[in-house]
């Protein structure tokens, strides 16, 4: 009897656990249930983040190519508007990022302090990028352009007549007196500075030597030179090398600190004991080759490709690490669906 009574006891509450799981799975037939989790983005927000990936990346790229425009077109004729256009492109920055908060325009902008975080930076890195192509190469070139050409120039003239010069064609009976070259080893780099004196018919052991062809490496210690076209006897022509104090204003020659220059003057000091010559007080350094409108222009074409290199290399990076940002940037989008349990 006992038994029959508590069997009966527990199919009742079975019955009623069933039913009761029954009512709360019908309670939530239709309670709507958030997809958001099970997907994880959709080609909408690939698409905006794209959008703002391009926006952010390129306006925050103008800064950059405004100062490589400056340095290669505007510091070396304006120093002042040069600083300038930096320190007002660092000034509109700080405005993005003050007025990314709320505080300073009663909203929070998100986007736009990582705007002005690409612009400052941009601005920063072009400022570096330039000022390294421009002390390297580009104010070289610049005073190439403003110095003038001379033609029949003997080599026993006083080079100090021709301090305005930077491209000479040497008369005829001018040549490169090989024989009497050296080779001066940095002990520091190891690099081998070559100087070879110019002479013409008119000259003698007495005479003071004012020309010099130079070159890196491409020599022997003593009485062979093969520096560019020292191996064309036809060559008569060449490019001045300039030194650091020629080519930038009194208080930026800390930029040009070593260039070699200096260098090749030890040579030619090496050059007078090896041979007991005279040399100038101040000798004029020359690159003899045939062709001294490539090599001065080989100074701007060097910092073009390097620039663009540069650039290239980081356009790709600002981009990837915006379109990374630009997700945190999307609206939160609200995606629901309906399963019915």
């Amino acid at each position: 009897m006992s038994g029959g009574y508590t069997d009966a006891v527990r199919a009742s509450r079975a019955s009623q656990e069933v039913r009761t799981e029954r009512d709360a799975l019908l309670k939530r037939a239709d309670q709507r249930t958030d997809l958001k989790q099970f997907i994880p983005c959709d080609s909408k927000d690939r698409a905006r983040a794209i959008l703002i990936t391009a926006a952010i990346s390129v306006l925050g790229m103008i800064p950059y190519v405004l100062m490589m425009l400056i340095w290669f077109f505007v510091y070396h004729e304006s120093f002042a508007q040069s600083i300038i256009s930096f320190f007002g492109f660092v000034a509109l920055g700080a405005f993005f990022l003050v007025g990314s908060t709320k505080r300073a325009m009663g909203k929070d902008r998100p986007w736009m302090w990582w705007f002005g975080g690409v612009w400052l930076q941009a601005a920063v890195f072009g400022t570096i990028v330039g000022f390294f192509l421009y002390f390297r190469y580009l104010a070289y070139y610049w005073k190439y352009e403003e110095m003038r050409t001379y033609t029949n120039v003997a080599a026993a003239q006083d080079s100090s007549s021709f301090g305005d010069g930077s491209m000479f064609l040497f008369s005829e009976d001018t040549r490169l007196d090989s024989m009497r070259s050296v080779g001066y080893r940095s002990r520091w780099t190891g690099e081998t500075f070559c100087v070879a004196p110019l002479t013409d018919v008119s000259m003698n052991q007495a005479n003071t030597i004012s020309f010099f062809a130079i070159g890196e490496g491409c020599c022997t210690p003593r009485a062979e030179f093969l520096c560019d076209d020292a191996g064309d006897f036809t060559t008569r022509s060449a490019l001045r090398v300039l030194e650091p104090e020629d080519v930038v204003r009194p208080f930026m020659r800390w930029a040009v600190q070593g260039a070699s220059f200096p260098k090749y003057i030890r040579a030619v000091k090496l050059q007078e004991a090896t041979y007991a010559t005279k040399a100038a007080s101040k000798p004029t350094l020359l690159i003899w080759t045939k062709d001294p409108v490539k090599v001065k222009d080989s100074f701007y074409h060097s910092a073009t490709e390097i620039c663009i290199q540069v650039s290239l290399v980081y356009f790709a990076v600002v981009i990837i690490s915006v379109y990374f940002v630009s997700w945190k940037l999307i609206p939160k989008q609200k995606h629901e669906g309906v399963i019915r349990h």
